[in-house]
């Protein structure tokens, strides 16, 4: 007699996020060892930018720590955000192929980049913030639970935007090719050159709206001993963050209904 065929059911979402995060991470660090590398030079090399702009132009911090890890704690928070929306911007478009597996679905490919983000987020602010204490002698942060949780926020508002983002490039290829452009003036809005404290009442009246600063000054509350914001919140940062991913997901099903009725899926 043949033995019965066993019917084999598909792997759990847990196990296919995994496998799609390691060929996510296949393709990003395509290169070996370079390609984790990469990962790192970028980071520094905005530091070592910003650093260069503040000694040209004579600027020193508003309060009294070195002008390296002040401007650290401004930059890899912003530059874990903008990673984390741009991922999500293309993971869509460059697995699209993946969708036509139906146990495969946008939120499955979606996660998985999340998580990639994830990773990068903590392994490079740890080779950060080591580099520059090693290199510069400056002190630890006075509750590193505090950095990583700010660090945290960022990444958190990369996928909440992010996602949103990605869904809607789905019915609208302009608006994700416009979102590099959108993304350029947060770099101005999320506190890398100054404090909250040291701008007009009007100014920080009006940039306590920017989500990023909120982040930006709860890193270093943390970081530096003695520091207070007069304007940060987690609940604000927190807030943007869900509202846009909770946006996302009825977008996601309206793009999906219309590739439907177009006759693409």
């Amino acid at each position: 007699m043949m033995a019965a065929a066993q019917h084999i059911s598909p792997p759990g979402t847990m196990a296919r996020i995994m496998v799609l995060l390691e060929r996510e991470r296949k393709t990003r660090f395509s290169g070996g060892m370079l390609g984790y590398l990469w990962a790192f030079i970028i980071p520094s090399a905005w530091i070592a930018l910003v650093f260069a702009l503040f000694w040209v132009l004579e600027r020193t911090p508003p309060i009294y720590v070195g002008a390296e890890v002040f401007i650290a704690t401004g930059v890899l928070p912003y530059l874990f955000f903008r990673q984390t929306v741009t991922s999500l911007s293309r993971t869509l478009s460059a697995n699209r192929y993946m969708r036509y597996f139906s146990s495969v679905s946008p939120n499955d490919i979606l996660s998985a980049s999340m998580l990639l983000e994830s990773f990068n987020v903590l392994m490079t602010s740890v080779l950060i913030f080591g580099m520059v204490t090693v290199a510069f002698g400056s002190p630890l942060p006075a509750s590193m639970p505090g950095v990583l949780f700010g660090l945290g926020l960022s990444w958190l508002l990369g996928c909440g935007i992010g996602r949103f983002v990605a869904t809607a490039g789905l019915l609208s290829d302009t608006f994700a090719r416009a979102v590099p452009l959108i993304l350029r003036p947060l770099f101005w809005l999320s506190g890398i050159f100054y404090t909250a404290a040291e701008l007009p009442g009007a100014v920080q009246d009006i940039l306590w709206y920017s989500p990023f600063l909120h982040v930006t000054e709860i890193i270093r509350e943390s970081y530096f001993l003695g520091f207070k914001s007069p304007v940060a919140t987690v609940w604000y940062p927190l807030a943007i963050a869900a509202m846009f991913y909770l946006a996302s997901i009825p977008l996601e099903r309206f793009a999906h209904n219309r590739r439907l009725m177009r006759g693409r899926l």
